[in-house]
């Protein structure tokens, strides 16, 4: 048992013991429409549809003291003792907090005097409210009398005003205690929101009666007091205020009396109503209705239980059984959570992210990856709304909100068009079905005002296609424009002449999945012009991109190769070795050799670098190449995202050691041991996007945490390419590249809607020929990458394979 925090398998959880923690180690909570992000101490905050929008209680992500506000529950003892069943707000340890992380779920357990609480938080599937669900038992020999007291701070709302004009915007709400529902009510009403159509009225109420209240922030808190000790609690009572402008807050106090050894069970529903600004009987008419359930808990606990009978379903599609229990942990629990995470946030919300950046394009599009299996009309209906936010001319939009709260960003990148065809063909090889690529979509105008004009999926797909085509540099690369998947790269590109390699790679990987979709959907003379174009591609690669003993990044405006051995910073850089196995551009000398070099020059034994050696910057170099120090992110950080495909690479390359290597030792747990929570700092259970690397006096420091395309892409490398279970439209593909020492693996993996059970077992070398296969006792043909079975053998509700390698 570690001394912080215990994984609890069974439960999908973990139990976090010491509260003081480097940083918040958080959790979220959804129905998809409401949520909260909450951290093992009780910080954080809530948000209705956007968090930029919509933000319904404040959170102050980069300020001291950390983790602050949250949602809050004090324990006032009849001495006037004060406690929380969380470590926050009141800071106790003499308590024993403990928090424990499910998925949707966050728990919190402390005792005092023999007074046990446990504190539940958790989103209701069918109604928005976040639901603060707490048990007291009096394990005492003697009774109890308590007041408890419920606290929230309020938000403005629109968090960007909020911070510029915030001083001017709290004259523009109002809170007020509505007697006949028992509830608090808060009303903001900036008459400039971008949908006061759809405003909502934010509520808050609980099961027992009310004994006091208070909307006023600065008078429940007291001036000069603090959230550890408001005023309104070392009073005993909240002052009964209104707010009519100010700051505002949702405090609620009730009185419990609890005999020897009895317990009892209150609740409180932090909740939305929308359209309060327009139609706002109605709005109150509807909270009327919905709190009579709410105070229900027969209702609530249906409620709780629908919530985690979602997560089983999530979870249901694959679960793996190998001989490395943090992996199967990391497969079968915290990255299938991690990816709705990031399915629902893109890179916009943690405990430092505050939700004001949109949706990325290529984030989604990648994001998605990992859901197309779990929740395929899911993933179908973010490849349209992707599709809908890409420009006539092919190239499509860098951020967008599907809340219209934040302007497009129409940020010329070289690949955002390009992540679209890989959620198509993961879509088609998953659930073989094209009916939705003859769905149509609009375009974006190309003055970006408005939509203009409509087209099939299958032709934004091409569209996108014609617009690489179209903007081929001189070495009849993609042109880089304002970067690639690495942003910063554009600052070889500064003329608008650059090219790059990785594109020109992506470019190909793309292409191919596009033509195994139109030789599935019998496209003749599109799968004849998409493989035309790849093959000029393949060519121009092989005749521009290879430096001698590894493949170049690109080529800058002068026409200077990027990522060479003659640079002395940027010598190389880890895509495109990586890229070019899975383009498949090359031969194989050059393949390994690329590879090699990159774990020669960017293992660190804890992740492979992005690039190597890292850039100056100032006052070293008075015109960087970008404004991050060595060793972080792009600048030569361990940049987890691309660490994916140098496994996904490894394994198409044969060697089963090498890929397991990079993907074990940058699974965080396995980090956590390594450099210790002290300097690593997140949470073991959450993928990151960067860990700081040694060029930087902060290496092992791992940060922009839950929100990173790592988390889709180890899902995809662990599952489809380490135990090679990889869908394609003919049918699903078996070929496992695991290390030399595992005898096997069993997976139970969902296809379409059968329910496929596979035993492999190895009992010759790695990546050697199937002995045999059967499925359902009948044999299977095998092939030298693996065994496909057909499509129309996997029709039923269950199948099962067994494999002798």
């Amino acid at each position: 048992m570690n001394d912080t925090f215990t994984f609890i398998d069974e439960a999908r959880a973990i139990e976090i013991h010491d509260p003081r923690l480097p940083g918040p180690w958080s959790n979220y909570i959804s129905n998809g429409t409401m949520h909260a992000l909450v951290s093992h101490a009780g910080g954080g905050f809530a948000w209705w549809r956007s968090p930029l929008t919509y933000r319904l209680t404040r959170y102050r992500s980069h300020h001291q003291p950390v983790d602050s506000p949250g949602f809050y529950v004090y324990i006032r003892e009849a001495d006037g003792s004060v406690w929380s069943p969380a470590f926050r707000p009141c800071e106790r340890t003499d308590t024993h907090p403990q928090a424990l992380h499910q998925p949707g779920i966050t728990t919190f357990t402390a005792s005092w005097r023999d007074l046990k609480s446990t504190l539940h938080l958790y989103v209701l599937p069918d109604h928005d409210v976040v639901t603060w669900d707490l048990s007291l038992e009096n394990k005492s020999g003697e009774s109890r009398s308590l007041d408890v007291f419920a606290y929230t701070e309020l938000s403005q709302h629109q968090w960007m005003e909020e911070n510029r004009f915030g001083y001017y915007i709290r004259n523009m709400v109002k809170g007020w205690y509505d007697e006949e529902t028992q509830s608090l009510k808060f009303l903001y009403h900036e008459t400039n929101q971008p949908r006061p159509d759809i405003s909502p009225m934010v509520t808050f109420a609980g099961t027992e009666p009310v004994l006091s209240r208070s909307l006023h922030r600065d008078r429940f808190i007291g001036n000069y007091h603090a959230e550890r000790l408001p005023l309104g609690v070392s009073n005993n009572h909240c002052g009964n205020d209104a707010l009519s402008c100010g700051e505002g807050c949702f405090a609620l106090q009730h009185v419990v009396h609890l005999g020897a050894g009895q317990s009892t069970r209150m609740a409180w529903f932090l909740g939305v109503q929308s359209g309060a600004l327009v139609k706002f009987e109605e709005a109150g008419a509807r909270l009327a209705a919905l709190l009579p359930k709410l105070r229900d808990f027969t209702y609530l606990d249906a409620q709780r239980t629908r919530l985690e009978d979602w997560w089983t379903e999530h979870f249901s599609a694959f679960k793996a059984e190998i001989p490395d229990p943090v992996a199967e942990r990391s497969i079968n629990i915290w990255t299938p959570v991690n990816t709705v995470h990031t399915g629902r946030y893109s890179r916009a919300v943690n405990a430092l992210a505050p939700g004001i950046r949109a949706m990325g394009y290529r984030d989604t599009a990648q994001d998605m990856l990992a859901i197309a299996y779990r929740k395929p009309d899911w993933a179908i209906k973010s490849l349209k709304e992707l599709l809908a936010h890409q420009f006539e001319d092919g190239h499509a939009l860098h951020l967008y909100s599907l809340e219209g709260d934040i302007p497009p960003a129409d940020s010329l990148h070289s690949d955002n068009h390009l992540w679209p065809p890989l959620l198509a063909y993961a879509l088609v090889s998953e659930t073989g079905r094209t009916d939705f690529l003859e769905e149509s979509v609009p375009y974006v105008a190309l003055d970006g005002k408005k939509t203009t004009g409509r087209a099939t999926l299958w032709e934004h797909l091409l569209q996108g296609i014609r617009f690489t085509e179209a903007n081929l540099g001189a070495h009849q690369l993609p042109l880089t424009f304002k970067g690639d998947w690495n942003d910063i790269i554009g600052k070889f590109s500064t003329q608008g002449k650059g090219e790059s390699v990785f594109a020109g790679q992506q470019y190909c990987v793309a292409l191919d999945n596009l033509i195994r979709i139109a030789r599935f959907t019998n496209r003749k003379a599109d799968e004849e012009w998409l493989a035309d174009c790849r093959s000029r591609m393949a060519k121009a690669l092989l005749a521009h991109a290879w430096d001698g003993d590894w493949w170049a990044r690109g080529f800058d405006d002068a026409g200077v190769l990027v990522g060479s051995q003659t640079r002395p910073f940027g010598k190389i850089f880890l895509n495109p070795q990586s890229w070019a196995v899975l383009a498949g551009v090359g031969d194989r000398d050059q393949l390994l050799a690329g590879m090699d070099a990159a774990a020669e020059h960017l293992d660190t034994g804890f992740g492979l670098k992005a690039m190597a050696p890292g850039f100056k910057t100032f006052p070293e170099d008075t015109d960087p190449f970008s404004g991050y120090g060595p060793g972080c992110a792009e600048n030569g950080s361990v940049f987890c995202h691309a660490n994916t495909w140098a496994v996904i690479a490894e394994c198409l390359l044969g060697r089963p050691d090498r890929a397991w290597n990079y993907y074990s030792q940058l699974i965080p747990e396995n980090l956590i041991g390594q450099f210790g929570i002290d300097r690593y700092e997140a949470e073991p259970y959450a993928w990151m996007s960067m860990v700081t690397g040694p060029e930087n006096d902060r290496y092992g420091w791992a940060n922009t945490i839950h929100i990173s395309g790592t988390a889709a892409w180890m899902d995809v490398a662990a599952t489809q390419y380490i135990l090679g279970i990889r869908p394609e439209p003919e049918g699903l593909r078996i070929d496992p590249i695991i290390p030399p020492g595992w005898p096997g693996f069993t997976v139970r993996r969902l296809f379409s809607s059968c329910m496929v059970d596979i035993m492999f077992h190895q009992s010759g070398e790695p990546g050697s020929s199937f002995r045999w296969a059967t499925l359902d006792g009948e044999s299977l043909p095998s092939e030298e990458n693996g065994i496909l079975i057909p499509r129309n053998l996997l029709t039923g509700k269950r199948a099962a394979v067994r494999i002798e390698a």
